[in-house]
């Protein structure tokens, strides 16, 4: 109990609305029933193959590129709790209409509508995250934050595999309900917040009145920084389509259910393991805690290259996957902020998010094909070398990064 007091009070002296936000992002979760058994609704229930998974992935991405940027535009020129609670709003309605209609590939596409309204608001969410905190107050606010989703998430993917056989119109209400849950307690209780005064000090925090890309062309060794990132994502996003396509064929019917009972693993390692991360790491720049964290979630999905039908080992990948993930999310977004102004950052996040959704999209789609064409074994081994690429690549990036940047040092 005293551990876990200890670990738990890093996350004190933030602002309530921080805190306020973390419980609406731990409720949303609790809802969080479809996004993970989308792979498998399109596979099981509307005859999709892996090729025709990967291409509608891609179509979805390839959407929600200018609303990405549309998003970002937003958050830095409008009131960010106007942004997340108008766009919760359009998603919610599309999340409900999908559970009082038959089943079919239209019922996918308002999904995926009320998904592309959730994913706008991204930029402001993280924005707003920022704008509350000063630069050495980010790393434990976006910590709790990410902590909170995952609360949330410790039962709601092995309940959507519960319902997925007979009951998958109720999964898109209760993912409905429990956003509009979330939406209601932010709309009354976090007040209007507006961009953070000359009072945060440190050059990344100066404010710039030049447009997007001079920013970027001042800073181009973040244009190289986005395609790491982009690789990075186009690694971790096999969590949500080769891992569910690779227990379906190895565990056939149980598939959904294993997939589920795994994603509520990685939830639940993600509360315990969080805290206890965030402090060990506390010291470590957060350049050095991307490259770990990317190492640990390459290692771990290496292991599928070895299973068959042995659940155990997907176990053991998980919970090194989760703690690379825990790793990479508590500094990727630290890491951006403190070397952007504070105007462009709504924008130059979702710049980060869009090249990662065009390069895993387009990934995906070619996964997709040489999972129809060859085998999953084949992928996996694939993925590990792309990973082992990209820890290479990473290494001669943090030396131009502590060249660049050698006050953050």
């Amino acid at each position: 109990m005293n551990i876990a007091r200890h670990l738990f009070a890093m996350y004190g002296g933030l602002k309530k609305e921080i805190y306020i936000l973390c419980f609406g992002r731990i409720v949303t979760s609790m809802g969080s029933l479809i996004w993970p058994m989308l792979t498998l609704i399109l596979k099981n229930k509307l005859g999709f193959d892996a090729t025709q998974i990967g291409f509608y992935m891609m179509v979805l991405s390839l959407i929600m590129i200018p609303c990405n940027l549309i998003g970002g535009k937003l958050a830095d020129r409008y009131n960010k709790k106007t942004i997340i609670v108008t766009l919760d709003l359009l998603g919610v309605t599309c999340f409900l209409i999908c559970g009082f209609m038959q089943l079919s590939i239209v019922t996918i596409l308002i999904y995926a509508l009320g998904s592309i309204f959730q994913q706008m608001e991204g930029p402001s969410f993280d924005s707003l995250i920022a704008d509350l905190t000063s630069a050495d107050e980010r790393e434990r606010a976006y910590s709790l934050s990410y902590l909170s989703m995952n609360l949330g998430l410790v039962l709601a993917p092995t309940l959507g595999g519960l319902l997925f056989e007979n009951y998958l119109a109720l999964a898109f209400i209760i993912s409905g309900f429990a956003d509009l849950s979330s939406t209601i307690l932010i709309f009354f209780l976090v007040k209007d917040i507006k961009k953070e005064t000359e009072a945060e000090e440190g050059f990344y925090e100066k404010k710039e009145s030049d447009a997007l890309w001079q920013v970027l062309c001042k800073r181009k060794l973040l244009l190289v920084y986005f395609l790491i990132a982009s690789i990075s994502g186009l690694i971790y996003a096999q969590f949500n389509f080769l891992i569910p396509l690779h227990l379906e064929a190895a565990f056939f019917e149980k598939g959904a259910l294993y997939f589920g009972f795994l994603t509520s693993i990685n939830a639940a390692v993600v509360i315990i393991g969080t805290p206890l991360l965030t402090r060990i790491f506390l010291a470590w720049k957060d350049i050095h805690r991307l490259y770990l964290g990317n190492f640990l979630e390459i290692l771990a999905l290496s292991f599928y290259i070895f299973i068959r039908d042995q659940f155990y080992l997907c176990i053991i990948s998980m919970v090194l996957f989760t703690f690379g993930e825990i790793i990479c999310t508590i500094s990727s977004t630290p890491y951006l902020t403190k070397r952007i102004p504070s105007t462009h950052r709504g924008r130059i996040l979702s710049i980060q998010n869009i090249t990662s959704m065009i390069i895993g999209s387009l990934g995906n789609v070619t996964v997709g094909s040489l999972v129809d064409i060859y085998s999953i074994h084949f992928v996996w081994i694939l993925i590990l070398l792309l990973g082992v690429f990209l820890l290479i690549f990473f290494y001669f990036y943090q030396r131009w990064d502590k060249k660049c940047y050698r006050q953050l040092y």
